[in-house]
C-alpha cells in the first residue's frame, strides 16, 4: 500500500557556508525537544521552537572562537534547571603553528558564562560525567603545560548539579573527543568512549563531505579506545593542509568534530 506523504515544512534558501542542523535543545518531561540551529562565520542561532527558521537565541562568537574555527558545541546538560542545554565553545591564541587553547561553558539563552579555563596552559574540551558514582555530575579538564606539552594534569571540578545521568558513563551516546593536538602536523590522536558494545566507524572528510579515510570499522567493546590520522588519505597520499571532519557512528547515534591540518 502507498504510503501518502504530504509537505509540511521548507526551510527559506540558507547559504551554503552557514551550517544548520537539529540538536536536543530542550527538555520536555523526560524526552529532549529539537531545535534547528546555523552557524555562519561570526555567529551561532537557535531558531524558535517548531519548525521554522526564525533565530530565538543568538551567540557571537569572538575574535579567538573564530580562529579555532567556531568549534562550539552542546554538553547534552541542563546546568541552569530552564530546561535548556548548555554549551561549550572552544578559543585560541598564540602562533600559526602552536595554538595555545581555552574554553568557556555558557548559557545560550543569556550568554552568562558558567565556567571558563582560560590562563597560560592548554586546556582540553570539558567532559561532564559522574565520576565517582556519588549522584553529582563532576567536570573534567586535562591542563597542558603550553608551550612544551612536556606534562599534563587532569583537573576534576564540582558542577553542584545531581540527579543526571546516573549510569555513571560521560554524557551522551557515546563520547567523541576533541583530538590532539589541534591543529596538527603531521599527525593526530583521536580518541572515544563507547557505554556499550557497538559496531563503530570512524571516517575522515574534507570541506566538501567527501569520504577521505576510513580510520577504523568494526566491531569494539565498552569503554576508552584511540586512534591516531598520520594526515593521509585512504590512498596513503598525504592531503593538504586544512580543515577536516572526523565523524564516529555506531549502531544508534553518530557525532562529528573538526580538525584543522597546518604545514
Amino acid at each position: 500500500m502507498a504510503q501518502n506523504f504530504t509537505s509540511k515544512w521548507n526551510s527559506p534558501s540558507i547559504p551554503y557556508a552557514t551550517y544548520a542542523a537539529w540538536l536536543d535543545f530542550e527538555k520536555v518531561g523526560d524526552k529532549w525537544k529539537s531545535r534547528l540551529y546555523a552557524i555562519d562565520s561570526n555567529k551561532i542561532q537557535i531558531m524558535s521552537d517548531g519548525l521554522n527558521y526564525t533565530p530565538q537565541y543568538t551567540y557571537n562568537f569572538t575574535a579567538g572562537e573564530k580562529l579555532a574555527d567556531r568549534q562550539i558545541y552542546s554538553l547534552e546538560v541542563d546546568l541552569t534547571g530552564d530546561n535548556i542545554v548548555e554549551f561549550y565553545v572552544l578559543s585560541w591564541a598564540g602562533t600559526t603553528t602552536n595554538y595555545r587553547q581555552s574554553f568557556k561553558i555558557f548559557d545560550i539563552t543569556t550568554g552568562n558564562t558558567l565556567f571558563e579555563k582560560n590562563d597560560a596552559y592548554y586546556y582540553s574540551y570539558p567532559i561532564l560525567w559522574d565520576m565517582d558514582a556519588d549522584g553529582n555530575l563532576e567536570c573534567l579538564v586535562t591542563k597542558f603545560v603550553y608551550p612544551s606539552f612536556t606534562t599534563y594534569t587532569f583537573e576534576v571540578y564540582n558542577t553542584g548539579i545531581s540527579g543526571i545521568n546516573d549510569n555513571g558513563s560521560p554524557v551522551g551516546s557515546f563520547s567523541l573527543k576533541q583530538n590532539f593536538p589541534n591543529p596538527f602536523n603531521p599527525s593526530t590522536t583521536i580518541s572515544f568512549e563507547l557505554k556499550s558494545p557497538d559496531n563503530v566507524r570512524i571516517e575522515i572528510f574534507d570541506v566538501r563531505g567527501s569520504l577521505i579515510k576510513t580510520l577504523f570499522s568494526g566491531n569494539l567493546e565498552p569503554g576508552s579506545h584511540q586512534l591516531e590520522w598520520d594526515g593521509k588519505a585512504q590512498s596513503g597520499a598525504r592531503c593538504p593542509s586544512g580543515v577536516y571532519f572526523y565523524n564516529l557512528s555506531g549502531s544508534n547515534s553518530s557525532e562529528s568534530r573538526k580538525m584543522v591540518m597546518l604545514k
